[in-house]
């Protein structure tokens, strides 16, 4: 996998991490009405769906690149709400760090190997024909 490659799919998970965590307001588990783990689970597993689906990339590598991307983007709002807002309003970061692990892995796990799915359904469909 070349490197552009590689930045790319972080920046995927940068972006979907992002949108879920980046867009409501600090103490509020919610957006729009939706909980936020909702949101980030449902968009890495689309992400990786479609990442695995078009790229034909090793899958844990996908997985491993898009769960570090959606982490990063939960430690930048760490830090920014550390560093500017309340330097004790993230007193558990290493937990909330861990809560979003045991989400984001078995999110982007679901979209890879549905992807892989499909595609071997799609050569079985092809050799039976």
């Amino acid at each position: 996998m070349k490197a552009t490659l590689k930045l790319w799919i972080i920046f995927v998970g940068l972006i979907v991490g992002g949108i879920s965590y980046w867009l409501n307001p600090y103490n509020e588990l919610s957006l729009l009405g939706v909980h936020i783990y909702l949101i980030l689970s449902i968009g890495l597993v689309i992400a990786s769906f479609f990442i695995q689906l078009f790229l034909s990339s090793n899958p844990k590598k996908t997985v491993l690149l898009i769960s570090l991307g959606a982490i990063i983007a939960i430690v930048l709002r760490i830090v920014y709400d550390t560093a500017f807002w309340d330097a004790t309003s993230h007193n558990l970061a290493p937990f909330e760090i861990l809560i979003t692990a045991f989400i984001i892995f078995p999110s982007a796990f679901v979209g890879v190997y549905l992807a892989r799915l499909i595609k071997w359904l799609e050569r079985y469909k092809n050799n039976d024909c």
